[in-house]
Parts: structure tokens; sequence; C-alpha cells
């Protein structure tokens, strides 16, 4: 299983990420400092949240299911000392 995204993010903005509409991880962790990181889907023009389970404020994870292609890891509210690990990797190969 490979991961599709591991990357640290330190204020706001978005990662495109590809995803693969397989049951997959998210997994945040490190100094939030205020920050808010969603994983989000694209659904025809905009960008919606895949649900409050990847919405975290603070260290944590969730499973995830999406038929969509198209994901990113959204952070706003990130603070001076925000420094969040982020994973998402497919459970299931």
């Amino acid at each position: 299983m490979s991961v599709i995204l591991n990357t640290t993010v330190t204020a706001d903005g978005n990662t495109t990420v590809d995803g693969n509409g397989k049951l997959s991880a998210f997994l945040a962790s490190g100094t939030f400092g205020g920050a808010t990181v969603k994983l989000q889907h694209q659904v025809g023009a905009n960008w919606v949240d895949l649900g409050t389970e990847t919405t975290l404020t603070e260290a944590g994870g969730a499973q995830f299911i999406t038929p969509q292609g198209s994901l990113r890891v959204n952070v706003s509210s990130a603070g001076g000392s925000t420094s969040v690990t982020v994973i998402v990797k497919p459970i299931v190969a």
C-alpha cells in the first residue's frame, strides 16, 4: 500500500491529493496552534468537507471512502506555532 500524501502543513492553504476510491485513512498529528485541518473532496466545482470525522483541531484520524478522485487537505486559522503532519493512506490495497 502506498502513501498518497505525507506532508507537514504550517500555514493556511490547500494541498491537493489524488484519491483512489478505496477505504483510506486520514491522520494528523503535531502542533495545531489553533488550526483546523480538514479533508475535502471535489463535487462539481465545489470543495466539500468529507464530514466531522475528517475535520480536526487536534491530533486524530478517521477512515473514509469516496468515489471522488480529487481530494484536498484544507488548513485554516493556522497560528505561528502550527506544524501538523498529515497522512492520507489507503487501508485496502
